[in-house]
């Protein structure tokens, strides 16, 4: 039998706080490594599933009482996992973080996230780093995001996002005015995904770091990018390293962050 695919019956009594049940159980059949191997001692087992269900029934109840950040990194959070854990997110109203970096969550996963996530209008974190989300993810997440205005860190990073992902994107980035930390990087985000994210940069006055970094922008990117940065007035932090930026496309952008009034030895990352 996997052990990773069951879990014994009677876990649950050495786990002393049930409201924090979901930082140590995956929602899809599997179950956090350190968790089980540091609680596992006998033979009885039981669907992962089955006590995930229940246990997300308890903190469905107590509603606005769970309060913080959800870290839920690191599983194997996928579309199944994800149609579990959405009506508890709808509950979660004092929610002000959410983490979900490095999971297995797709454009179905992302189906069953969105309706949930533009309910949660207080959030201020939002982490959905290495996962599987294209543009078609990007179209599901997208009228959400708009409604999340007080969203201060958005991870996106290390997806599959491309230009069309970057389109579907743009509209809901305008509206997020409070937004201070934008992940994009290591994503497939070239010259004409730029052209999508630049109008909305512009308007994203409060953002003091961009992580555009190992993509596809090239120097031709660079020339949509350069003109957004004078209107940025607080981004302190750039990264466009391990983009196949020539020698013209690092000056294009230099010269913009210099005309920017932005310290020239620090912050822009080529």
């Amino acid at each position: 039998m996997d052990i990773y695919e069951n879990l014994q019956l009677h876990i649950l009594k050495y786990i002393p706080d049930e409201s924090n049940i979901l930082y140590n159980f995956i929602l899809t059949n599997k179950l956090y490594k350190h968790a089980l191997e540091d609680r596992l001692n006998t033979v009885y087992w039981e669907k992962v599933e089955d006590i995930v269900e229940k246990q997300i029934a308890d903190i469905m109840k107590q509603g606005s009482a769970f309060s913080g950040s959800l870290d839920l990194r690191n599983n194997q959070i996928d579309a199944k996992g994800c149609e579990i854990l959405a009506p508890a997110l709808e509950k979660m109203t004092a929610l002000e973080g959410l983490e979900l970096d490095v999971n297995l969550i797709d454009t179905d996963g992302c189906k069953y996230l969105a309706p949930f996530l533009a309910k949660m209008t207080g959030l201020r974190t939002l982490y959905l780093g290495e996962n599987q989300i294209d543009a078609k993810a990007c179209e599901q997440l997208a009228p959400s995001l708009a409604e999340m205005t007080a969203l201060e860190t958005l991870s996106l990073c290390c997806n599959k996002i491309d230009a069309k992902g970057c389109e579907h994107l743009a509209p809901a980035l305008v509206k997020m005015t409070a937004l201070e930390w934008l992940d994009l990087g290591y994503n497939q985000i070239d010259a004409d995904g730029c052209k999508h994210l630049a109008p909305a940069l512009a308007k994203m006055t409060a953002l003091e770091l961009l992580f555009l970094g190992n993509n596809l922008i090239g120097a031709k990117g660079c020339e949509y990018l350069a003109p957004v940065l004078p209107g940025m007035t607080e981004l302190k932090s750039l990264w466009l390293d391990g983009n196949q930026i020539d020698a013209n496309g690092k000056e294009i952008i230099q010269e913009a962050w210099r005309n920017a009034g932005k310290n020239q030895n620090h912050g822009l990352y080529l």
